[in-house]
């Protein structure tokens, strides 16, 4: 997608550079390029898309790519999204798509979490030990208590407490299943 915006060229926190761009190679001479922290140079565009192709592939922590002083080694870099937000002129559209993204993904990496069959909201559990899990948003909309299976993610069958399995059928805990094979 071409940006049509530019930077100030006033503005002192940038520095503008005439090297090439250090991830696509591009020297375009009416291309504006500016300085990363780590010293290597980008075009909003360039940096854009290779920030949006790290969250597509699910990775939210942005590390340089460029290669180091004519080596094969990569930079490696970790530019804090604030830097990348000033300096690929993101737009409100691409700023949502950016936060949302690196919060679903650090969630994912920092917390427990799973989808509600009913509402398909995200929710963590209180009780580590117990696979029935109550989801307040369905309980509130349909006047009466919701629960879930942790474990095979569909509506709760049997008595609870349980940490084993609910009485759903191909409820099984998939890692203790594939301890067993060994």
């Amino acid at each position: 997608m071409e940006q049509d915006m530019c930077h100030d060229p006033n503005d002192i926190r940038l520095r503008f550079v005439d090297r090439p761009d250090d991830i696509t190679l591009d020297d375009d001479p009416n291309t504006q390029r500016i300085e990363m922290p780590c010293g290597h140079a980008v075009t909003s565009e360039s940096l854009t898309a290779y920030c949006r192709s790290l969250l597509d592939q699910a990775q939210y922590k942005f590390l340089c790519p460029a290669l180091k002083n004519g080596t094969i080694n990569k930079c490696g870099t970790e530019w804090k999204y604030v830097e990348i937000r000033r300096i690929a002129l993101l737009t409100q559209e691409e700023q949502n798509y950016f936060e949302e993204t690196m919060a679903e993904l650090a969630a994912a990496k920092y917390c427990e979490y799973n989808p509600c069959p009913g509402c398909s909201s995200y929710i963590d559990r209180k009780d580590l030990t117990d696979l029935c899990v109550r989801c307040t948003i369905c309980t509130a909309d349909n006047g009466k208590r919701y629960e879930f299976c942790w474990q095979c993610l569909k509506t709760w069958k049997g008595p609870a407490p349980r940490s084993d399995k609910c009485e759903n059928s191909n409820c099984v805990n998939h890692n203790v299943e594939k301890l067993l094979k060994y």
